[in-house]
């Protein structure tokens, strides 16, 4: 199943069940496809103070349920949300109010606790991933031949070529684009993988 084109464009109640303490959720969107899209982007959750997205990060998605409650019309989403909120009365919902948070002042316990919070290792480990991976993808190597000498060397950044050069990554940047000398000798050229 893929929750997220089984639910694009479609509006309606989710609820979020924690697996290790029973612990829910409910929340609702005319759009589900994008709210869950929101869930699952661990740079989003980072930079949430919300309860639900903590607790995900804390416990990963793996020890969490996502349920569909029931599907709606745009117009009546928050009220069926309400409805669920009422009855089901979910530990991470911080606001009582279906689709607000106006007013809500969080208890000496829970900035604490916010305070306090720590993601797991796994996640943790993801993160560091994730951003390993993405900063290797916008690497570039690049040679920087001395047009005086000839002599060639290969540097796997343009920050390290710039760091030997004694100039900025930008200055090796703009060398490269609009293909000039830096200090007038060095010639930068990007290598080709295969």
């Amino acid at each position: 199943m893929d929750i997220f084109a089984d639910n694009r464009g479609k509006s309606g109640v989710y609820r979020w069940v924690n697996k290790v303490n029973g612990n829910t959720y409910i929340g609702s969107s005319i759009n589900l496809s994008e709210r869950f899209y929101k869930y699952y982007s661990l740079a989003y959750l980072a930079l949430s103070l919300r309860p639900i997205d903590r607790a995900l990060l804390k416990h990963g998605f793996s020890n969490f349920t996502l349920e569909i409650l029931e599907y709606c019309v745009s117009s009546q989403a928050l009220d069926r949300e309400q409805y669920y909120m009422d009855s089901l009365k979910p530990e991470y919902n911080i606001a009582k109010v279906a689709g607000s948070t106006l007013g809500y002042k969080h208890s000496p316990e829970s900035l604490a606790k916010m305070r306090d919070f720590v993601l797991s290792d796994v996640v943790r480990n993801r993160k560091a991933l994730s951003t390993k991976n993405a900063t290797a993808a916008r690497r570039i190597s690049i040679i920087v031949e001395n047009t005086a000498t000839k002599v060639k060397q290969e540097y796997a950044s343009l920050t390290e070529a710039g760091h030997a050069l004694g100039v900025s990554k930008t200055s090796v940047s703009q060398a490269l684009t609009n293909d000039r000398l830096i200090k007038k000798t060095y010639r930068v050229s990007k290598i080709i993988k295969t």
